[in-house]
């Protein structure tokens, strides 16, 4: 009988040993798997971070050219032709200085975007190119004054457009 004890000790040890190394390997895979899956969603999280930040920046940059433009009207209104033309002159030089930093958030925007904002973005560029090129031609004809305003208003609506596009995919993610 002592034969017998002897063997299911030994069996109930081997069991132990064995249970704890399959608990042990099963623990140590359960913590990578953990572990990647927590990295994945710090990932995924930096990225969309990334992204709504370069869409803000993109809409600031936006905004601040949206400003000078809406600023532009009252110039118009003055009667000194010389007067008038300085005043245009000073604020196109601000919108070609802006222009640069809202390039620049435009080409990261072509990087790290999905494609609805990325065109949303794209049309924002068309419509201040439009606009700033309506503001020229005011500076030579002040008759061109409703034309640059329409520009104007179709580059404040492509800014809306680009928010509602940023927001939509947003929404997807």
């Amino acid at each position: 009988m002592e034969n017998g004890a002897l063997w299911v000790a030994l069996l109930t040890a081997a069991t132990a040993v064995v249970a704890s190394w399959v608990t042990s390997k099963g623990n140590a895979q359960a913590a990578r798997i953990q572990a990647q899956a927590a990295a994945e969603a710090a990932h995924v999280a930096r990225k969309g971070e990334a992204r709504r930040a370069t869409q803000l920046d993109f809409i600031q940059q936006a905004n601040d050219m949206g400003i000078l433009y809406r600023r532009i009207p009252k110039y118009l209104k003055v009667e000194d032709r010389e007067a008038r033309l300085a005043s245009l002159g000073e604020l196109r030089d601000q919108l070609r200085d802006s222009y640069g930093p809202f390039l620049r958030c435009l080409a990261i925007v072509s990087l790290e975007c999905h494609p609805g904002p990325i065109e949303a973005a794209k049309a924002v560029h068309m419509a201040s190119a439009e606009a700033y090129g309506r503001l020229v031609a005011v500076e030579e004809d002040i008759r061109e004054a409703e034309g640059f305003r329409q520009g104007v208003d179709t580059y404040l609506a492509s800014v809306d457009s680009f928010v509602e596009a940023a927001r939509q995919a947003e929404r997807e993610m």
